[in-house]
């Protein structure tokens, strides 16, 4: 039998019992402005850029455009979780006050 552990805590989870899937997804936004490169002359800004581009792997570039995981937690690291994301949007974020409207 596979025992599985809450991802945040390590705590062990038993069969049965209560446990969250988490799942996070993170895209690169853009608001519509390019900035103007230092030298950007004949195209030197964009040799900077892609001589920029070479030093990263395949994956690293590709995280920095899209993540997608999915945490397996227990009660208390999901709540802690959920208080850690939201205590900056609002001090009174909390699942009684109500956090799905602050996200919107």
């Amino acid at each position: 039998m596979t025992r599985i552990r809450c991802n945040r805590c390590g705590h062990p989870l038993e069969e049965g019992s209560l446990k969250y899937e988490v799942a996070v997804k993170v895209r690169s936004s853009f608001d519509g402005t390019i900035p103007q490169f230092a030298q950007d002359r004949e195209g030197e800004g964009l040799a900077s850029v892609l001589h920029e581009a070479s030093l990263y792997t395949e994956e690293e570039l590709n995280r920095q455009v899209y993540e997608d995981d999915v945490f397996i937690m227990c009660p208390q690291c999901k709540e802690a979780f959920m208080e850690d994301i939201y205590s900056n949007l609002h001090p009174k974020a909390t699942p009684e006050n109500g956090r799905a409207h602050l996200i919107h």
